[in-house]
């Protein structure tokens, strides 16, 4: 009858001991099925919810990721067009040592707003989102809505430190507007640009200056940068967009430049 206690006792123990052993492990479970679904090598889950320029140096060095892929979604009527995205993997293949992947874009249900905040798309991206981060691969995120800023006059902004969101409606009401009738290929591939810009750590913001350039928050002093304060809203395609897309200026690149070199 001991024996029979006794032996009981040892196997409830060790049944327990597996099921906290497996319950412990490390899971994503903030996150949706990225096709390799599970935590990186080292056994942390990776945040996708901090502060845009927190992921500086994930996106700019290559220590820890050497890919990045990039997720677009939209709402009808929404949808960018190729030549834009074309423009942001010419933006992102020359300041990434990275490869770079851009996958089909993914049509989601409208969310019947006029417009969105910055909580919105954050609720939206946590419902929609598909492909996150593991092992050596840094994934970022990207929404293009059908309504507008509940700011006005906003094309985009940077809300995590891999994500950021467009507003169709206000993209569709400058597209095409004068004095330069702006493309939507101009008008999406700039801001794209400018997002990703913010990810990266531009400026001050994760990426420390080298000469001082920074004003309007994270933002250059410098009209032909594509970090300048006004080319996330229609301003900037108003008033002094010349039918060209910004790239960085010397002073972004000496920023990145002195990052990489720390």
């Amino acid at each position: 009858m001991v024996y029979r206690s006794l032996l009981y006792f040892l196997t409830l123990a060790l049944m327990v001991f597996l099921f906290l052993s497996c319950d412990s492990q490390p899971t994503q479970v903030e996150n949706g099925d990225n096709g390799d679904n599970g935590p990186p090598d080292n056994g942390t889950v990776y945040s996708h919810t901090d502060a845009p320029g927190n992921a500086a140096p994930d996106f700019l060095l290559e220590e820890n990721f050497d890919e990045l892929i990039v997720e677009i979604q939209y709402m009808p009527g929404a949808r960018p067009v190729d030549e834009s995205l074309d423009e942001l993997r010419v933006f992102l293949e020359n300041h990434l040592n990275k490869q770079i992947t851009i996958f089909e874009l993914e049509e989601i249900p409208s969310g019947n707003q006029e417009s969105y905040s910055a909580a919105d798309v954050r609720d939206l991206e946590a419902e929609h989102r598909q492909h996150f981060t593991v092992n050596s691969t840094l994934a970022s995120y990207n929404i293009f809505v059908d309504g507008e800023y509940t700011q006005e006059n906003v094309l985009g902004i940077a809300y995590y430190n891999t994500s950021n969101a467009y507003f169709g409606e206000t993209i569709s009401r400058v597209s095409g507007s004068p004095p330069f009738n702006p493309s939507r290929r101009n008008i999406e591939g700039t801001v794209l640009r400018h997002e990703y810009g913010h990810l990266i750590g531009l400026v001050n913001n994760g990426v420390p200056m080298e000469e001082h350039h920074q004003e309007n928050g994270a933002h250059c002093s410098e009209e032909e940068c594509v970090m300048f304060a006004s080319v996330n809203t229609t301003d900037f395609f108003r008033n002094l967009f010349d039918g060209s897309i910004p790239d960085l200026d010397d002073f972004c690149l000496a920023d990145i430049e002195g990052f990489r070199s720390e």
